[in-house]
């Protein structure tokens, strides 16, 4: 019925009398890069249409110029379309094409300075959206596919997806706008580059690697013609690439059973329609309901096909696209014509004022300041450009439901996104499969919308796999071995052990001589540095698979190492630094260390290296947070049961490659380094003392080499151990017990034998032959009570000295006037023979007797 209506029409048209409205039609043959002359009979049909309805253009016929091969070629597009509006040619009001972007660019860019607009109906390229380059241009083609397969690899927690191009400039640069909207999004995607010659290939080549099978992609979108998709699942069918260990996504608009064509017999039908069994395919333009017919032609979608195909069977036009382009197309003239229809109206109803407020065009020329007017579409001229923005500023709100879809443009002069329909096949029984809509895409906020009842369960059962992974390998977190953890948890609980011994030794004995000559005050902060440290050990060995946890527990045994470590080795340095000082200053009048000004000064190293280390766990940019390295100790399971690699990950708490950070460790380090270079020149000082009282300074001599070897095996384990995590911890933790067992060790032992052997320390001190040259008793008044000689000869000598100078100051009387005079003296002989030696007394500046002996004449005390 519908046909005979429409034959009829066809044959009154002929008898009607209308005045010809002209359009340049352009597309791209077969020759080209892209094939768009498919198009041309859907612009047909349209266009017959529009003619045969009275209430679009009225009195006028709309028609176009003899079809112009662009061949997809900038120049020829540019060439055509200057013959085109050439003064010998009738004059046209717009321009449809021109076939694809390369040939749209060129003519979008000057079509403007001759009043004109065009309408693209095969132009993909993002590029040429944007007023100010292409301020005549609409690109009806569909624009914003690429959000739509964003949102939906999101939705189902996809990471990475292969696109499979074909060679024509339609499907590459819909690729180029999918890659970068998939990159900015964080999306890892691959491509491949397929062309028709693929459709001559040998089946399942091994030398065809578009699969990309070395990376292990799982989700693949077909960004290709029919014939070549069914050619790619063909293959994917003979490799094994089929759900529930892979994802395919298609293109919606192919044809009913697109799949069912020629193919090779290794491919029957039935067999790519169980390869197909929950593939999903995406609709660009969404037909609300086909059932529908359009406001405008009166058609149903499917009669739209049904026309469409038989124009196209009796054309030369060999093209086999269905849907998409011819839609588009199709709607691409019913677009141009509703706007010249609404321009004719508005010429026809308003005055000249009324429009120029409306449209907000300006009417007068401003080089010539002549005014342009208001004529109607007959009368138009390439020079009037007040009548090509009425035309544009009706593109503009162009507004209506077609063949593709809802219609519309945004400010750019892009398609406006519509819902985009989500369907998936499904297999019913053998060679059965049908296409179920499951879910939507709103354009506004780019989410995903299950309909018909449809759910995840639903789209992908759990009973058939679930949602098919994306081939990212499987990301296993490897915790420190088992038996690695329990030893050093049973090691650092002994060392708090042995750390409590040595403070119940160090309170319980320090007020025995022997606890108070090693500086029990300072013992304490060794003590509490080794508790510190030894804490430590549990938060950098916790088994844990949490990256909020790792995080912790990284930032924790990071503050934790740096206090403990700095507390107990700050205790040593300046147990080191008192001895160097007390040897180096024998003057009467130096400053005498306390153990209070010794605690201070460790604090504030410690309070150094705190401040750094709380820095480092404070910034977000200098934290030690976990990143996740490769296991370069053996797997345990190469494969999942889905055939995914299993990646063997371990959370280090170091990433060698956050440059902040690793330029804060290298502070930190140097700030240990430096203690450490203080450390080792204080010991090359102080490695030759040989004296009883001071023995515990070898002690703490080899306490600080030890440390420095310690300090230099980290440092070096931390950049060449990194990702054999149970070797470095073993390396790390292990070396900080050590440490802190070598402090308490050469500090604590010593005396603890001491104590054992002389409770009392009656025996601690014992003169030495450097005592003369190095101490004297004043001197050693800061750590030592006394110095006593076990030299008889050289003790009965200073006895008999003190006796003689006992004696002389009795028999001897100072006169009162010699007090008064600073420089006075009196200088007293004595007797030949006599046992007095000779005297000289004098007053000093500051008032005290100084007196001079000259003991060569004294003779020996009987």
């Amino acid at each position: 019925m519908v046909q005979m209506r429409f034959i009829f029409l066809l044959y009154l048209l002929p008898f009607i009398y209308c005045k010809e409205l002209r359009y340049a039609l352009f597309t791209s043959g077969p020759t080209g890069g892209f094939d768009s002359s498919g198009a041309v009979p859907a612009i047909e049909l349209a266009e017959e249409l529009i003619n045969a309805d009275n209430s679009i253009l009225p009195g006028y016929n709309l028609t176009h110029t003899p079809v112009v091969d662009t061949m997809c070629d900038r120049t020829v597009s540019l060439n055509e379309y200057f013959e085109a509006t050439s003064l010998l040619q009738p004059t046209i009001l717009g321009l449809l094409g021109c076939g694809c972007s390369a040939a749209s660019e060129p003519v979008a860019e000057i079509i403007h300075h001759n009043s004109l607009s065009q309408v693209s109906y095969a132009s993909s390229s993002t590029n040429l959206s944007g007023r100010k380059r292409f301020p005549n241009f609409f690109n009806i083609y569909p624009s914003g596919f690429s959000g739509v397969l964003v949102t939906l690899i999101r939705y189902y927690g996809w990471k990475r997806i292969a696109i499979i191009t074909e060679n024509e400039n339609l499907f590459t640069d819909i690729e180029q706008s999918m890659k970068t909207a998939l990159m900015n999004s964080d999306i890892e995607v691959a491509s491949s580059m397929v062309s028709s010659e693929i459709l001559s290939n040998t089946l399942n080549d091994p030398d065809t690697d578009f699969f990309f099978e070395g990376d292990d992609y799982r989700v693949f979108f077909i960004n290709t013609h029919p014939d070549i998709a069914r050619h790619i699942i063909c293959e994917a069918h003979m490799r094994g690439f089929k759900h529930p260990r892979y994802a395919w996504i298609t293109y919606g608009w192919y044809e009913d059973r697109w799949w069912a064509g020629e193919v090779n017999p290794e491919c029957p039908h039935d067999k790519l329609a169980d390869f197909l069994h929950r593939s999903l395919a995406v609709i660009p333009l969404l037909s609300y309901n086909s059932a529908d017919p359009l406001r405008y032609s009166k058609l149903t979608i499917d009669e739209f096909r049904s026309l469409y195909w038989q124009r196209l069977d009796m054309s030369a036009i060999n093209y086999t696209t269905v849907f998409l382009l011819p839609g588009v197309a199709y709607d691409a003239l019913w677009t141009f014509a509703i706007a010249l229809n609404r321009t004719n109206e508005m010429v026809g109803s308003l005055t000249r004022e009324e429009i120029l407020n409306m449209t907000q065009c300006g009417g007068t020329d401003e080089e010539t300041g002549v005014e342009w007017e208001v004529v109607s579409l007959e009368n138009f001229t390439y020079s009037n450009q007040l009548m090509g923005c009425i035309i544009r500023w009706n593109l503009e709100r162009t507004d209506f439901v077609g063949v593709s879809g809802r219609v519309s443009f945004e400010t750019t002069g892009s398609r406006a996104r519509s819902r985009v329909l989500i369907v998936q096949y499904r297999l019913e029984n053998k060679d059965n499969v049908t296409k179920t809509a499951v879910a939507y895409i709103e354009p506004v906020n780019d989410l995903l919308v299950y309909t018909n009842n449809q759910a995840n369960e639903t789209v992908f059962p759990s009973s058939e796999g679930g949602v098919p992974p994306d081939g990212t390998p499987v990301t296993v977190v490897i915790t420190f071995h088992l038996a690695l953890v329990v030893t050093f948890y049973a090691l650092a609980v002994a060392c708090i052990t042995y750390s409590t011994v040595c403070l119940v030794f160090n309170y319980t004995q320090r007020k025995k001589r022997v606890v108070r000559l090693n500086s029990p005050n300072l013992n304490y902060l060794i003590i509490i540095g080794s508790y510190i440290m030894n804490a430590a050990v549990f938060f950098r060995l916790m088994p844990s698979t949490d990256i909020i946890v790792n995080a912790t527990r990284c930032n924790l045994a990071t503050l934790l190492n740096t206090i403990g470590y700095c507390l107990a080795y700050s205790a040593i340095l300046v147990k080191l630094g008192r001895i160097h000082y007390v040897l180096n200053n024998q003057k009467t009048t130096r400053k005498i260390l306390k153990d209070w000004h010794l605690v201070i000064i460790a604090l504030v190293f410690t309070g150094i290296g705190t401040l750094l280390s709380v820095l480092q766990v404070s910034i977000p940019k200098l934290q030690p947070q976990p990143y996740e390295a490769p296991n370069e100790e053996p797997p345990s399971a190469p494969m999942n049961e889905y055939g995914l690699r299993i990646k063997e990950v371990v959370l280090l708490c170091y990433d060698p490659v956050k440059t902040a950070a690793s330029i804060w460790f290298i502070v930190t380090s140097g700030y240990f380094v430096l203690l450490q270079f203080i450390g080792l020149i204080l010991a090359l000082r102080l490695y030759k003392v040989n004296l009883k009282a001071l023995e515990n300074s070898r002690y703490i001599i080899a306490a600080i080499y030890i440390s420095a070897i310690l300090l230099l095996i980290i440092v070096v384990s931390v950049f060449t151990l990194q990702n054999l995590h149970n070797i470095i911890e073993v390396v790390f933790s292990g070396t900080l017990m050590v440490s802190t067992t070598v402090f308490l060790t050469m500090v604590f032992i010593p005396k603890m034998v001491s104590v054992y052997r002389d409770p009392e320390g009656e025996h601690v001190f014992v003169d030495s032959n450097n005592l003369a040259g190095n101490l004297d008793t004043t001197t050693m008044n800061t750590n030592v009570t006394a110095v006593q000689s076990k030299d008889s000869t050289k003790i009965s000598q200073l006895e008999t000295k003190i006796a003689t100078l006992q004696r002389a100051i009795r028999r001897y009387q100072i006169q009162e006037d010699q007090s008064s005079s600073p420089s006075s003296g009196v200088c007293v002989e004595s007797r030949k023979g006599s046992d007095i030696p000779l005297m000289t007394m004098s007053l000093d500046r500051k008032g005290h007797v100084r007196v001079t002996i000259d003991d060569a004449a004294v003779s020996p005390p009987k």
